[in-house]
């Protein structure tokens, strides 16, 4: 007998296709009412929908939302007139000189270590030239400063790299070791000697020179030797 002519084979081929057809729909539209049962059947970029009653909390921190009053004061500069931006942070200093149509705005480390400024709001402004007032928006306009949990130096610190003039050596005491390496740069090679205890000079920025071999004015070796100790310490004697 052919299986199409056998009724109880046909009854039970009826069964399965009538099973698959109901777990099909079934997984289809999910139960009356629900929606999709998981985010895959969702929008991309959907969102859900928040109750009236549920309170909507912020992502963004309540001090973040919130300018400072000094960058506050440099959002309204007027045009040409150079702000004060003494005691600013870097990157507001900088934004409300160039705000102000000043846009050849440069910094410097005012420790003297010549550090650079990668992250403009690590750093606060404690000098700057020229003053403020109207000036010419083509001037360019020099920051002094240092990081924020630095005090502003009281003195004048060496900040320009020390130069080598006629074959004759710079005064070299009080800039750090890797202002001294730049500045020397093609001239002459620094040897660099730890007076409080021959410790490993790593970051040559943490370490200024108290003494250097020749003094100021002698000719240029081809290697000038320099004592250091760290900031912050005594140079001794």
């Amino acid at each position: 007998m052919k299986w199409w002519r056998n009724p109880k084979l046909l009854a039970v081929l009826g069964a399965v296709v009538a099973v698959l057809v109901a777990v099909g729909l079934a997984h289809r539209d999910g139960p009356a009412g629900t929606g999709p049962a998981s985010g895959e059947g969702a929008p991309v970029g959907a969102v859900a929908e928040v109750a009236p009653s549920t309170p909507v909390v912020s992502a963004v921190p309540s001090h973040a939302a919130s300018a400072s009053p000094r960058a506050t004061k440099l959002s309204s500069v007027p045009r040409n007139v150079l702000p004060d931006l003494v005691g600013a942070d870097l990157q507001e200093a900088w934004d409300g000189a160039r705000r102000a149509g000043y846009r050849f705005v440069t910094s410097h480390d005012a420790s003297g270590r010549g550090r650079r400024q990668f992250i403009f709001s690590s750093w606060k402004v404690c000098d700057q030239s020229p003053d403020p007032g109207p000036l010419d928006k083509g001037l360019r306009v020099e920051l002094g400063v240092v990081r924020h949990d630095e005090k502003c130096p009281t003195g004048a610190a060496p900040t320009a790299e020390p130069k080598v003039v006629d074959g004759r050596m710079p005064n070299l005491v009080g800039r750090s070791v890797m202002v001294v390496r730049r500045g020397l740069r093609g001239d002459a090679h620094v040897d660099v000697d730890d007076l409080g205890g021959g410790r490993p000079v790593l970051i040559e920025t943490h370490w200024v020179v108290c003494t250097q071999r020749p003094a100021e004015g002698q000719p240029v070796p081809d290697t000038v030797g320099v004592g250091v100790v760290k900031y912050g310490e005594r140079c001794p004697g």
